[in-house]
Formats: C-alpha cells, structure tokens, sequence
C-alpha cells in the first residue's frame, strides 16, 4: 500500500499522540471507516425487518430486487 508522504506524517503524529502504532492507528481508522461508511440506518434495517413480516412486503422486495438486477451493469454481484 503507498501512502502520500505527508498523509503518513500525520498519520505517525497523531498515533505517536494516542501512543499507538502506525499499523494500530491504520487498522482502528479502517475499521471506524468501514462501521460509518458502509453501514445502512438502524431505521432502514428495521423497516426491512418489517418488510420480511408478511408476504405483501416479501412480494414488494423480491420486486425491488429484481428491478436493481436488471439495472446493474456488472454482471456478477456485487463485492
């Protein structure tokens, strides 16, 4: 992995400042990143959970899925 020269001084003050390693503050970053980035809404998760309840919501998000597919331009799914 290459990191621009000045992003890795930074990244070195501010782990020498929590008193961890380079590799700790990377892996700590990456992971936060990952939890807040990628994450969906407890609010959306929980409407899905209620659309998994009864078949009319099942029925709408094989729908939903269906119509993502077909406009997907990969053909494998996704990572």
């Amino acid at each position: 992995m290459h990191l621009p020269v000045d992003l890795l001084a930074s990244v070195d003050r501010q782990a020498r400042a929590l008193a961890m390693s380079r590799n700790r503050y990377i892996i700590r970053a990456l992971e936060r990143a990952l939890a807040t980035e990628t994450g969906w809404s407890a609010e959306f998760l929980e409407a899905l959970g209620s659309a998994r309840a009864d078949v009319e919501g099942r029925r709408e998000m094989e729908d939903l899925r269906v119509a993502v597919a077909a406009g997907r331009t990969r053909k494998g799914p996704p990572l």
